[in-house]
Formats: structure tokens, sequence, C-alpha cells
């Protein structure tokens, strides 16, 4: 579908500063993948082109029927391709043009997409250069979810004011939420003109002719402000009408009207960061993991360099330096798999191939997925059940004995889906009688809450609980119905006792149809009767460096153990990170800030725990 247009609580300050800078585009930077010169005659080349074909108005009243292998319509002379809108009966429409797609004979995940074209003119024509995707799992699975990419549109009426669009489940025109930029453009009917998109994981930044007139940032977007991560297609038409370009009506005088189209070439970028990484083959269980690796970026600098195991991060190292090393103490028995992940400034990322870690002499029993427990008071993310695989780590009842999620571990039977719920992954089509294991930690033996935060088409949610497989908490029952992610709170009258040690956490759903994010155990009361000394009040004590470029260090004192949150405001109050959100012990810790997607600005930065002082802090970026 294309648019009809286009407790106690202190805070510290911190000012970010860009400064923005002309766009070039760097030939040594892409390489030429895919283009058409159009210098055939004939129908457009069916090994590049597909039509879209039909008048049922195209979600926008267009007042065109799309015809396909007609030259009369699109085709070929030798130098252009030439789109051409008649004014003919044809099959109930009074107006016929062409819309040409090169779904599945070009499709990319970003690059440089350019098309020299000059425009057809005259009250009532509406020409486009766009991009829709491939396919795509987002949303709906459908328009806006899964996003559209308006490289050039133009209505007559307003002659040579050219626009530039994107389209998501968050901004597009339904809503009037749409983000865009204009470009007035003397002559756009009458000599030809350069419309492209520079698409990176970042951002996608438009131009005519070399300038740059509009730029889409991701940000902290999901996928409902950026699908823009998947492989799209471009398609190129003439609309006549129509919900915009017929809003002041169809001069019938103008026609035939044409655009000409010189050349569709399409980029990619070449100059990718360069990583490796280094891992011994085999170690004992319990010994200490060290990993190292070299990062270097040929046409900028490294931003972070991510190591994971298998699709889970172990950790995000910073500081851009050529060699890094990352240790993991006390590794537990398994068999894991790591890749490191390089990425630039530009956001371009390269990842290394997967090296294999054994670790002990068993891959059949319980690993825990990121190598060591899961801390009981961090926040367990759904998808990082155990390794070890069906009958071990978890138990898929269905039909379908893969991965049908689209997300992460498509290795593993359990469905992982792209979630709704913010940014990451949840576990889904859960079926009655399903369950999954955890391997776990717990420093401190006590009573514990369990929250869970999950969603279900169901009338009601239950499940049971085991460590160890001692029971927990009998059958536990949400009786609401909701489609949405909310939090539930796991009630008991006694509370959740756990003992302190490594155990395998065990949860088995009861109902159909739940959808599970992520699981935390707050700690109620201790059942040890030492007492935890005082390291100092709960304080932040600064962050550096202070102004910071691309990542600021946050450190703070927890004065006694419980629970802590910290979290980053922009100016209008509005949470944009949340840096920890779980139970402490007493002593120092610290955190990082990386400033990727944060716009210019001041923002503040807060510690939620046990009293404390109020103190501000300037922040000034670059």
């Amino acid at each position: 579908m294309r648019s009809g247009h286009s407790a106690t609580s202190f805070f510290i300050c911190l000012l970010i500063g860009v400064t923005p800078a002309p766009h070039l585009f760097a030939q040594s930077s892409w390489e030429l993948i895919w283009n058409d010169e159009f210098d055939y005659t004939g129908l457009p080349d069916s090994s590049r082109w597909s039509y879209d074909v039909g008048g049922h108005g195209w979600g926008n009243q267009e007042d065109q029927f799309y015809t396909e292998n007609r030259e009369e319509n699109a085709r070929a002379d030798g130098d252009h391709l030439i789109i051409e809108a008649r004014k003919e009966d044809w099959r109930g429409r009074s107006y016929t043009s062409a819309r040409l797609v090169s779904k599945y004979k070009g499709d990319w995940t970003y690059g440089r997409i350019e098309v020299r074209a000059q425009l057809p003119s005259g009250r009532g024509t509406w020409p486009a250069i766009w991009m829709l995707p491939t396919n795509s799992h987002y949303g709906n699975g459908g328009w806006p979810d899964t996003g559209e990419i308006d490289i050039m549109e133009h209505v007559g009426f307003d002659q040579d004011l050219i626009h530039a669009t994107i389209h998501t489940d968050a901004y597009n025109h339904m809503i009037g939420t749409q983000r865009g930029g204009s470009k007035r453009v003397t002559g756009a009917s009458d000599s030809f003109h350069v419309y492209a998109v520079e698409w990176s994981p970042r951002k996608m930044v438009f131009s005519i002719d070399g300038v740059d007139f509009w730029t889409y940032s991701k940000g902290l977007s999901n996928w409902q402000g950026w699908p823009f991560d998947l492989d799209f297609h471009l398609i190129m038409n003439i609309a006549i009408g129509g919900a915009w370009g017929g809003a002041q009506g169809i001069d019938d005088s103008i026609f035939p009207q044409q655009m000409l189209i010189d050349h569709v070439r399409v980029y990619r970028y070449i100059d990718f960061p360069q990583v490796t990484l280094a891992a011994p083959a085999t170690l004992e269980a319990g010994e200490t993991a060290v990993i190292t690796g070299t990062s270097v970026d040929p046409d900028g600098r490294i931003l972070r360099v991510n190591l994971y195991q298998g699709d889970g991060l172990l950790e995000s190292i910073t500081g851009g330096a050529s060699e890094w090393s990352w240790s993991a103490s006390n590794v537990s028995a398994g068999c894991y798999k790591l890749r490191a992940e390089a990425t630039d400034d530009g956001g371009w990322t390269s990842i290394t191939d997967a090296q294999s870690l054994t670790v002990g002499n068993s891959c059949t029993d319980n690993a825990p997925y990121l190598m060591s427990p899961h801390p009981i008071q961090d926040r367990i993310e759904a998808e990082y059940f155990d390794l070890g695989g069906s009958g071990v780590a978890y138990l898929e009842a269905s039909f379908s004995p893969t991965n049908e999620g689209g997300g992460i571990r498509l290795d593993e039977g359990v469905d992982v889906f792209p979630t709704t719920d913010g940014i990451g992954y949840h576990v889904g089509n859960i079926a009655r009688r399903e369950w999954v294991t955890y391997t776990v930690h717990v420093d401190q033996s006590g009573i514990y809450d369990l929250q869970v935060r999950l969603a279900s088409q169901a009338n009601q949610v239950s499940f049971s609980l085991e460590f160890d497989g001692v029971d927990k908490i009998g059958v536990f029952t949400h009786p609401s119905h909701f489609d949405d992610f909310t939090t539930v709170r796991v009630i008991t009258e006694d509370g959740i006792a756990l003992d302190e040690g490594t155990q395998i956490m065990k949860i088995q759903f009861l109902s159909n149809g739940t959808k599970v994010n992520w699981f935390q155990f707050r700690l109620r009361s201790p059942t040890s009767s030492e007492e935890t000394p005082e390291n100092g009040k709960t304080d932040l004590l600064g962050n550096y460096p202070n102004p910071f470029k691309d990542a600021t260090v946050i450190s703070y004192q927890v004065g006694r153990p419980g629970h802590i949150v910290l979290e980053v405001f922009n100016t209008l109050g509005q949470r944009v990170r949340t840096l920890a959100d779980h139970h402490h012990p007493a002593g120092k810790h610290s955190t990082i800030l990386y400033a990727d997607g944060l716009s210019t600005g001041t923002y503040f930065y807060r510690l939620t725990g046990d009293a404390t002082a109020k103190r501000a802090l300037q922040y000034l970026g670059k």
C-alpha cells in the first residue's frame, strides 16, 4: 500500500552533542550489485522486472488500471525506460499505466538505491519510486507494520515538489504520523535528476542529485518504528488520481504522460569492519574461559564488539581498541558456539564464524545458554532457556519440532518470536504440558517473589514451577484474558523458598496460547541470620568520561542489599533507557550507557533504591 501522504531517587544531567556533516557518496565504499541501464528495446527486462496488475484502487482510490507486458504502458527504447499513463478505457477504468516491481528479482537489505528519472507533469499524475518488503513477519505481516520506503513521490498539482517518506506501524499517514522530507526541484518534469536513498543499519539518507534533503534515523526504535532490517524490493509507477494525486482532480487534456528512467542502480556497502576471535577448544567445568580478538574498521572507527554464545549476548566491549579480551570464570559444563560481531560508527557490522568450546565431558545435559547460570535476581529472558535439546532443556508438544517463530535459536524446537513487547524476543505458541528449563544460581537463601511478563489469548494462564524437581508454587493460575503483554505477579502466601546454590528451574505450562517475555525473582526476606555490613549510603558516584562521545561508565554505590533501578530520561521526562532493574548486593557497581540512538541534548539518569541524597552533574557531548 502506498501512502496518500506520503522510593528515593536523584538525577544527574547529561548532554550529548552531535554536529551534522554534509553527505558525500563515497564510491570506494560502495559496489554496484544490480542495475538496469535500459540499453535495449521492447518490454522491460523480465529477468529484473515483474508487474503489479489491476484496477482496484490500490488502497488509495487510484483511477488507473495497471497492465502487464504491454508496450503502450512500459517499454525500453534503447536509452530509457518509458512508463506511460494513457487516457483510455480498460477493464472498467478510464486510464492505463504500469507498475514495475523487482520483487524476487532484486531484493536488498541496506544499500544505496538510485534512479535517474524525468517525471510526468499535470494535474492528476502521481509518479513514485519506492520500496516494499519482500517478506516480513513484523506486526500483522502487512502494511504498515512491515514498512514502506518512498524514495520519490510527486503530485502534478504541486509541480516540482519532491517528497521522501517512510511508513511504519508507528509512523504512517493513516494516523497522521508519517515522517518525511520535501525539496523543490526546478524542472523535475523537463530534465533528469537522480533520486536516491542510502539505507544503512542506523538511518536512511534521501538525496536528489547527490544533495541530501532528509534523514530518518533508527534511534531507539523497535520494529514499530524501524522494520527496515529485512529485504525490500523496488517499485516504479505512475498512478492517476487517488486520495493524494487526484486531490484537485484530473486534467484529461494532458495525456499521455511519461516517466522516463535513464538507469536504476543498486550498490552494497563494502567497507565493513573486520573482526577476529580466538577461544580455547576445550575446558574443564569450573575453569575460566578467556576469549580474545581483534577489530579494525577500514573507513571509520569501531564502536563496539559484541561477543555471543549462539544468539545470546555475553558481553559488549566498547572503546574501539584494536585488540580486546573477555573472560568468564566458573564456566558451566556444556557445548558452546562463540561468535564476535564488530559494529562501526556507521552501524555496519561483521561477524566471525562460530567457534566451538566444549566444557566438561557432555553436550547432552542441561547447560546455561550464556555459559554461566542466570543470577536469580537478574531478569531471565525466556528465549535463553537451557542448552541440551528436546527432552532435556524443553518439551515441545506441538506437531512441529522446529522453531516457527522467526526469531533466534532456529535450530531448537521452541518457537521464539521477535517480540511485540519492546525490543528482543519472546517464547510463544506454548501448548499445554510443554516445559522449559533454566540453569540459575541463588546467591542468598530466602523467600522470593516472582514476576512474569506474559500474554495469552486463552481465558487463563496456568503453570507450575520447580527447582531441582521440587515444586515451589503448586499450580498458579491467572484468570485474565489479555492479548498484550502484561507483568503478572506470582503471589503465594508464604512466598517462594529458595536455597542457595546452582539449580535447574523448570516452568511447566498447563494452558494453551501463552507467550512469555521474561521472568524475574525478587528477594522478600533472607533466611540467613547473618547481618550484611553497611558499605555506605546508596548514591550515584558520577560518570566517566564526561562529556562523552560514544559511551560513558556510570558508577554507583549500594548501601544495603536491595532492589535498585537505574534509568535514563530525556528533558521531557520520558525514559529512554533502563540500565539496571534487579537486586544488588551492597557495594560499588558500574554500568555502561551507550550513546547509540540518543539525539543531541540534555539527559538525566536516576537511581532509585534505599534512602539517598540528590545531586546533579552536567554532561556535555561532542
